[in-house]
């Protein structure tokens, strides 16, 4: 297979080459959590740009929990019509909405009192983040019926699935690792525990989605066994997709960085190749390796071997979107990342790389959504300041009217007054 194949997913879904636009951190919703014009431009821009797919950076399910300001939230207070229009602008090329639920990786600024599968430590960085708190069972089983709300909401406005975030540190990936997952019920313990929320969301939205709607689901890196294991799972649910990353806050592999701040390397571009590798000899679900890619070379290599059915691609497209296209037809061979870079201290590099790296792009983002080009001798400290100190005054202003909305119960999931209401899928239902 070549970059250029279309690639067929199983829900019928063709997808016109092998490059993914993958998910990056956005904020750029209006004050209410809806989608704004700028959403539009943003993705009418990466539509023409001439990926397979694009999928949308963060969608929350919960307004009391927010990754970060400026999120787009859906739930009974959400515009329809703003998200059609988002929809409807993004419609050039197959567009999936990614959803999402921080979990405890949520600035105390953000939100001072975060949920987790177990109580436990705050994040590591800096005093940023507090404590969570462990989720009781009709919280769990009321975020299990958010993200099928969401996934409905979403698809009967017009696109044509959604990504279920698994992987980068945030709820559901937690709920997967025995580090954050201490429960001793129904969800932790074994792998198979572990993963019955994640599992249950796959089957649920499977079943509420119309047939020919795209159920994908992005996956940390692990243990080769694990992986496997749980691809199975998910593809017996009915997913279309699966996407494998990795890391989180506090090892920042999705960015190229280790705990320490320095940058990753290994035999492949792509730190997470191996797990790829063993997921898509497992499982005949299509695979898609994110992170890390530059050269063309290394993406034939990765087609050809089977090591993935497709490659996704982030800050590269956050900088320049018209490289998508570019790079499939061959035109270039390299995939650019311009970025700053932060000296100083190893110490200061871990705490403020990955804030770094998301902010510089994350502005490059924010003015590609203006109509404005890229903004390429910003630096490294200023993208820092915009990721943390912009996001935390953002947050504290608008934080109270949020919570009203959300029933005025900062750190809780459940209760009706910011329950998502549940459409009637569009098409039949396939029982897989």
């Amino acid at each position: 297979m070549t970059l250029s194949d279309p690639l067929r997913l199983p829900c019928g879904v063709e997808l016109p080459n092998r490059l993914v636009r993958a998910a990056m951190t956005e904020s750029i919703a209006d004050r209410h959590g809806d989608a704004s014009p700028r959403h539009e431009r943003l993705y009418a821009a990466a539509a023409a740009g001439g990926p397979g797919l694009v999928i949308t950076g963060n969608v929350m399910v919960d307004r009391a929990h927010l990754e970060r300001a400026r999120n787009v939230v859906v739930d009974r207070w959400t515009d329809d019509a703003a998200l059609r229009r988002w929809a409807d602008a993004a419609a050039g090329v197959p567009t999936i909405v990614q959803l999402s639920h921080p979990g405890r990786q949520t600035t105390r600024y953000v939100n001072p009192h975060p949920v987790a599968p177990s109580a436990g430590p705050a994040v590591a960085l800096g005093g940023a983040y507090a404590r969570s708190r462990a989720l009781e069972v009709p919280e769990i089983e009321e975020l299990r019926r958010r993200f099928v709300a969401v996934a409905v909401r979403v698809v009967g406005a017009g696109f044509v699935g959604v990504e279920i975030h698994a992987a980068h540190g945030y709820l559901l990936s937690s709920f997967l690792d025995p580090a954050t997952n201490r429960r001793t019920d129904a969800y932790g313990g074994s792998l198979r525990d572990r993963a019955r929320l994640l599992c249950g969301i796959v089957t649920d939205t499977r079943a509420a989605l119309p047939d020919g709607a795209v159920v994908a689901v992005k996956l940390d890196s692990r243990d080769d066994a694990e992986l496997v294991a749980l691809g199975g799972w998910l593809a017996d649910a009915g997913a279309d997709l699966l996407e494998v990353s990795g890391g989180n806050y506090e090892r920042p592999a999705m960015v190229g960085l280790d705990a320490s701040g320095a940058e990753l390397a290994g035999e492949h571009e792509s730190p997470f190749w191996n797990s790829a590798a063993a997921l898509s000899a497992a499982v005949d679900v299509p695979v898609v390796l994110t992170g890390g890619f530059r050269s063309r070379t290394e993406v034939d290599r990765a087609l050809a071997a089977g090591v993935c059915a497709a490659v996704g691609v982030g800050r590269p497209l956050a900088v320049r979107p018209e490289l998508a296209g570019r790079f499939v037809r061959g035109e270039v061979d390299t995939l650019d990342r311009p970025a700053p870079r932060l000296g100083g201290p190893a110490a200061v590099r871990a705490l403020l790389g990955a804030a770094v790296g998301a902010g510089w792009h994350r502005v490059q983002l924010a003015r590609a959504s203006r109509g404005r080009g890229p903004a390429l001798r910003l630096p490294a400290l200023a993208a820092g300041l915009d990721y943390s100190v912009g996001d935390w005054v953002r947050s504290l202003v608008e934080r109270p009217a949020r919570l009203r909305r959300a029933g005025g119960a900062e750190g809780a999931t459940t209760g009706p007054a910011a329950r998502a209401p549940t459409r009637p899928a569009r098409g039949s239902r396939r029982a897989r």
